[in-house]
């Protein structure tokens, strides 16, 4: 199973909702993957994730959506 990355720009993040202002990088989550593993492995908290993400709840995440992940 392969993890994909992209970094992006503070262009790319312009956009982006949670008022995270750091750097992040783009993860596809795939099938096994768990929100809490996820938070703990990169140094967040689900919640920080969730808000970036502007998701609701981790129910509304599959395989396959694409994740911004903040940067340690």
């Amino acid at each position: 199973m392969e993890k994909r990355f992209m970094k992006l720009s503070d262009e790319d993040l312009a956009g982006a909702s949670g008022g995270y202002a750091g750097p992040t990088f783009v993860y596809t989550f795939q099938q096994g993957d768990d929100l809490y593993q996820l938070a703990t492995r990169y140094g967040a908290t689900v919640r920080v994730l969730l808000e970036l993400n502007n998701i609701q709840s981790a129910s509304q995440i599959k395989p396959g959506t694409r994740l911004l992940i903040p940067q340690r």
